[in-house]
């Protein structure tokens, strides 16, 4: 761990007059956002980045390091309209001692740029907003700009590693790093660096489907990335607030929050042990210290530093989320619905309490109440895929197909190259009768996946169904040039042929059923028989001795017997 340090505040600033009191609208925060917010982009990775200030040139972006610290990558910028360029990596800045690093953008596009306020540091309960493109999922791969608003829970007046020195509660995701972090007023108050969702633990000890928040984001405020920018050379037009009274437990929550997210557990226990010690009314200590003990699997001592942080600060949604996710490992179901309640009165958007929820309906086998909570949550987030898939689930297990060819239709209309989605639908339209849409489900699946076995599989099952043979044999038979030794294909081939009566066909599907199963003896008997039908006794005779060999070893003495007699039949 870094020692801590404070950067001096230089004579480089250009000060302008306070701004008023008044505050704007979250929609008008984010339209200032979304208008000087950047996209920074490698072939395998996303961040985001800030726009700070014009130059001869074009503009100055302001990032996290770590967005583009590696020599060997090639970044790309996507500007708020949407015109890519590429950076220069020779006029990358990395700046010393934070968490931070300037990027040129050459152009000759006019675009805004954002307004800077400084300050030693922020109120505890202050409204802040963090914009950026998270990265892309598996159901949503496009990056899309997130905005999102939250309360700044600690700021501590000396910085810490890399900078960091603001803790605030936004839902961020990867991608979000280099990203803003925006007052009230739509001024720039802080560089977001440090998601929860990158570095606290996973909730895959207490439910698999739910990643647990801590709701502790860093960012690294003004008054460090404003002299570190004018040292550099270029002059930052900002605005400076009043100097905040000194705060020993946002200083500790911080050192804390800092530590747990470099992955020093203990490191951070220590440290609100003391914080605890010191401020016994702290909320914010007890809710985090919580999420170390979970972070170290200490549950017993989970449920006492939730219930203590909930009695002292009643609004934190987050706190009631975790308490939930506990009491439901607990087998405590209803206390857990309860907390997750609770969470959805507080915060509107969890969207993981929702599915939670849902979640605990379907374990008890109330699948109207899952498909009433999977409603909630798609009315939270009608851009969530999760919703939109386990509701067509329950659709399902309530025989309402319609309804769950819906849902995925709406998970493609979400993500139109989303193949699970369309070989669910594929599945729901075969089993309801339209064989045709189900046809071009799996068509699609292969025109996105030239190499999909499923697609090729699904759809060769329908056409076997509806007697299309040779259709069927054809997707067998691409089948066949993706995987040699796909067993369905050979199996289902064997079958078509049989019912063809073509005896070269029923040959060629066993010769590929003895190459990829030498040791099962029915495949060698009946590749024999038909090679009696195409009057080839050398090759019957040959195959039966095989046969005759596998069931010796496996101590069948009547197949033995009458495989023996064919033999004799055939002349040997």
């Amino acid at each position: 761990m870094k020692t801590s340090w404070v950067i001096p505040i230089t004579a480089a600033l250009i000060y302008t007059n306070p701004a008023p009191s008044w505050s704007l609208s979250a929609s008008q925060v984010a339209e200032i956002s979304k208008a000087v917010t950047v996209s920074i982009q490698t072939e395998n990775s996303i961040g985001s980045g800030v726009l700070v200030a014009k130059n001869a040139q074009g503009y100055t972006v302001l990032t996290a390091a770590h967005v583009v610290r590696d020599p060997e990558q090639k970044y790309q910028l996507v500007a708020p309209d949407g015109r890519r360029y590429q950076i220069d990596r020779s006029r990358i800045k990395i700046l010393p001692g934070a968490d931070l690093a300037l990027v040129q953008l050459v152009t000759t596009q006019s675009y805004r740029t954002i307004k800077i306020r400084q300050a030693n540091a922020i109120a505890e309960g202050s409204s802040v907003y963090v914009a950026g493109f998270p990265q892309g999922t598996q159901t949503i791969s496009k990056s899309l700009f997130n905005f999102t608003e939250g309360r700044v829970t600690a700021s501590s007046r000396q910085p810490l590693e890399d900078g960091y020195g603001l803790i605030y509660t936004n839902l961020t995701l990867p991608g979000m790093s280099g990203g803003s972090v925006l007052n009230d007023r739509g001024e720039l108050v802080a560089i977001h660096g440090r998601g929860d969702v990158e570095k606290s633990s996973e909730a895959s000890s207490i439910n698999p489907a739910v990643r647990v928040k801590t709701g502790f984001n860093l960012g690294i405020l003004a008054n460090v990335f404003v002299p570190l920018v004018n040292k550099s050379g270029l002059k930052l037009e900002v605005t400076t607030a009043p100097e905040t009274a000194p705060d020993a437990a946002s200083d500790g929550l911080v050192l804390a929050t800092v530590k747990l997210q470099s992955g020093d557990l203990p490191g951070a226990l220590a440290e609100l042990d003391k914080l605890i010690i010191a401020a016994p009314k702290k909320a914010a200590a007890y809710y985090l210290r919580a999420n170390v003990y979970q972070a170290l699997g200490d549950r017993i001592r989970v449920l006492p530093d939730l219930n203590r942080a909930i009695d002292l600060d009643s609004k934190n949604p987050r706190a009631y989320f975790l308490r939930g996710n506990i009491l439901y490992a607990n087998q405590d179901l209803k206390g857990a619905l309860a907390d997750f309640d609770r969470t959805i009165q507080l915060d509107a958007k969890y969207i993981q309490a929702y599915l939670l929820r849902a979640i605990i309906f379907q374990v008890q086998g109330d699948l109207p109440g899952a498909l009433m909570a999977y409603t909630a949550m798609i009315k939270a987030d009608p851009q969530d895929p999760l919703a939109y898939n386990n509701r067509a689930g329950v659709k399902a297990q309530l025989n309402d197909f319609p309804g769950a060819i819906e849902d995925f239709s709406q998970l493609i209309q979400l993500n139109p190259q989303n193949i699970s989605a369309y070989d669910s639908r594929g599945h729901f339209r075969r089993y309801s009768g339209d064989v045709m849409g189900a046809i071009a489900d799996y068509s699609k699946i292969i025109e996105l996946n030239p190499n999909s076995i499923r697609g090729y599989s699904q759809r060769a099952g329908i056409y076997k169904d509806r007697k299309d043979w040779q259709l069927a044999l054809a997707d067998y038979t691409k089948m066949l040039k993706i995987n040699p030794n796909e067993f369905e294909a050979y199996s289902s081939q064997l079958d078509i042929y049989r019912q063809l009566n073509d005896q070269q066909g029923i040959l060629k599907s066993l010769d590929g059923l003895v190459r990829i199963y030498p040791n099962i003896a029915a495949y060698w008997f009946t590749r024999a028989e038909a090679k009696v039908k195409l009057q080839d006794k050398a090759g019957a005779i040959a195959d039966y001795r095989k046969a005759i060999q596998i069931y010796r070893q496996q101590g069948d003495s009547n197949q033995v017997e009458r495989l023996s007699q064919e033999i004799r039949n055939l002349g040997g």
